[in-house]
């Protein structure tokens, strides 16, 4: 069967059988409540008593809440995690799984089933758009006569299973994992007293991170730990379970956050008010996000679920433009992360345990994900104020101004430059020499600015020289790396972690981010607590300065009541409060 099974084929002689040894009273082909949504496949009931008290209700609402869950089949073998290519994609040809979780989540239904004969996948509705998955080859363990996975898939996708052994098996390990998660919150407390220095603050982290994810990596936390020798300030208090590493960020953002972490607002509302005159797959995918507070990642990961899935319900623009990436859910999560969304976060530790969220749940890499302090740093506009003098040190000298437009022109040529054409890959190859140059120097300037105002025994005359010779000779500034002053500032610079947006994400010199997402209220236990109020001030105004005209700032967490009569006072932008978040506009 295995080498002709068209859809209706799986669905009559394999899918069929299964379900009624599965336990389960079902109705083919029920009527969704949407016109436009093709419905699922089968309704899925506890009971036949439970099908046909239903079926008075059939193709409303109604009828779904009485589900006990829904299946939608596919042809034998097809790939589930990718649509039909080739032509302008309707509903039933785009990629099965978002599929499933549009139907199991708009319908209410608490599980959903996908499958293609082979693949057997569950689905547990979606809260917002995560995937909580459980995937099962069916084939492998009739061919391999697997009698246990075949029990496995008995216990799990029967009738039974979803309406009494899963759950009581959530509930259990939902108990258990508070309990542990108090407990080692606890723990977390009593080692992390004030008085740590950063380097033991990000050390003291590991045993935890190591003991909830063996085998974990920690790449920079590690780094830290080299200053300070092993710190290990937590108490065993018995066997530590390891949990799942799909809930990496949820936990540590529960155990390493001052207070409770914030509730999330409605992403797809914010995302799609981004778009408002162009709701298409081209205009989402084209959005540039910054995520300036990612803390351990949690916003980050729902951001990349939210994005995709809002990506399966929009169409494209025209009716031939398919983009076969986009159709498929791992080329889209990479194209996501490497094109859409942006982040800095100012811990070492909580940018590893992000970027560790990111590989197991999507096997890709945040990599506009940096290291910093976005509240310590400096834009272009900064620099010209900061450079802003008649005073012209030589007849060659340029003004610090006219060096930063020449940039920003290279750095608008060098992102329209395809890598495809043979000419324009070879002149993207000598810019980009240039441009790392340049990058270096704008780096080390504002970093140099940056520091005069922490350190005041610094000379901004000496500094505003030295602005003048951006375009010098590499000489010039080598010679400037190698004064006692110059070493000073790079070394507060760093001990600070200065952030400069334009220089780490240099498309900045020429755009702006459509959204920017700030949790104003996260702060780690190890930190010290910064008022609410002025941290939203401080983030607001950081964040304005790297906004779209037409651009929105999310500001989540914290009580609105008190955060938004004091931001209505600032007539630059208009501030809406909305249930459990604020939004910002420039006026």
């Amino acid at each position: 069967m295995k080498a002709f099974a068209t859809e209706i084929h799986t669905e009559l002689h394999l899918v069929k059988p299964i379900l009624k040894l599965l336990g389960f009273a079902f109705e083919s082909k029920p009527m969704f409540f949407e016109e436009h949504i093709k419905g699922p496949d089968f309704a899925l009931f506890r009971s036949e008593q439970e099908r046909v008290k239903s079926s008075a209700q059939w193709g409303t609402r109604s009828y779904y809440e009485n589900l006990l869950g829904l299946l939608v089949v596919k042809r034998y073998g097809r790939n589930l995690e990718e649509g039909i290519s080739g032509f302008f994609l309707d509903f039933e040809n785009r990629i099965p799984l978002y599929q499933a979780m549009y139907l199991t989540k708009t319908s209410g239904v608490p599980w959903g089933i996908l499958t293609n004969g082979k693949n057997w996948l569950l689905l547990k509705r979606p809260f917002a758009f995560e995937k909580p998955l459980l995937e099962i080859d069916l084939e492998q363990s009739v061919a391999s006569n697997d009698e246990r996975g075949m029990l496995l898939f008995y216990h799990i996708f029967s009738s039974l299973g979803l309406a009494s052994t899963l759950p009581g098996l959530l509930e259990k390990e939902r108990i258990e994992l508070i309990g542990l998660l108090k407990e080692e919150r606890a723990s977390l407390a009593r080692a992390l007293v004030p008085g740590l220095t950063k380097a033991e603050a990000c050390a003291a982290t590991i045993p935890l991170y190591g003991r909830l994810f063996p085998g974990g990596s920690l790449s920079m936390t590690e780094e830290c730990a080299k200053e300070v020798g092993p710190v290990t300030p937590f108490r065993r208090s018995g066997k530590m379970a390891a949990t799942k590493s799909f809930d990496q960020s949820d936990v540590f953002t529960y155990l390493l956050s001052k207070g409770s972490a914030a509730d999330l607002p409605p992403l797809d509302e914010c995302l799609l008010s981004g778009i408002k005159e162009d709701r298409t797959k081209e205009r989402l995918l084209s959005l540039k996000i910054l995520d300036l507070t990612p803390g351990f990642g949690n916003l980050a990961v729902q951001l990349v679920e939210t994005v995709a899935y809002l990506s399966f319900l929009l169409p494209y623009r025209e009716k031939h433009s398919f983009v076969a990436e986009w159709e498929n859910e791992g080329f889209l999560h990479g194209f996501i992360l490497d094109q859409v969304l942006y982040g800095t976060e100012r811990w070492a530790f909580a940018l590893d345990v992000l970027q560790g969220t990111v590989r197991s749940r999507f096997d890709a890499r945040a990599s506009n994900y940096r290291l910093g302090n976005p509240l310590l740093g400096l834009s272009t506009a900064e620099l010209h104020a900061f450079s802003d003098s008649k005073n012209q040190t030589n007849l060659s000298s340029r003004h610090p101004r006219e060096v930063l437009s020449e940039l920003k022109e290279m750095c608008r040529v060098y992102f329209s430059l395809s890598d495809r054409i043979k000419e324009d890959a070879a002149t993207k190859s000598e810019l980009e020499h240039v441009l790392l140059v340049y990058r270096r120097r704008v780096r080390e300037a504002m970093d140099l600015v940056t520091a005069s105002y922490l350190d005041k025994t610094l000379e901004n005359k000496k500094i505003k020289e030295l602005l003048y010779y951006m375009d010098a000779d590499e000489a010039v500034w080598e010679a400037a790396r190698d004064l006692s002053w110059f070493r000073e500032a790079m070394k507060i610079a760093e001990n600070h972690d200065f952030f400069h947006m334009e220089v780490e994400f240099p498309f900045l010199l020429n755009d702006r981010f459509d959204l920017i997402f700030v949790q104003p209220a996260l702060n780690y236990v190890w930190e010290e607590q910064i008022p609410v109020q002025e941290a939203t001030k401080a983030y607001v105004k950081r964040a304005m300065a790297f906004l779209a005209e037409t651009g929105i700032i999310v500001l989540a967490g914290g009580d609105p009541k008190e955060l938004v009569p004091d931001l209505k006072r600032s007539k630059r932008y208009a501030v809406e409060a909305k249930e459990g978040f604020i939004t910002i506009r420039r006026r």
